[in-house]
């Protein structure tokens, strides 16, 4: 397949990585907007999905198709991601 063409494979893959693209987009305008208006309750809100993304995905075993070892990772990656949204947010409102 040359350089010029997308195997069908390939185009799902960027197909759902330009949805999450959109998707992240939006919800960084929503972000940055509610830091302006409600700071102070944006970051509460934040801290308490946090504490409820922790709680899910170990004790309550959301993404039970995950294993123990998977779920911690995804917990981690979420309060990771979580954490410096609200970071960055700030540095933007």
């Amino acid at each position: 397949m040359s350089e010029e063409a997308v195997s069908p494979e390939r185009a799902v893959m960027i197909r759902l990585r330009a949805r999450l693209a959109v998707v992240e987009r939006a919800a960084w305008f929503g972000m940055v907007h509610a830091m302006r208006t409600k700071p102070s309750e944006t970051v509460a809100y934040i801290a308490s999905e946090r504490e409820r993304c922790a709680e899910g995905f170990g004790a309550k075993g959301w993404a039970s198709d995950l294993t123990r070892a998977e779920r911690a990772m995804l917990a981690a990656e979420v309060d990771s991601g979580l954490e410096q949204l609200v970071k960055d947010a700030a540095e933007g409102a």
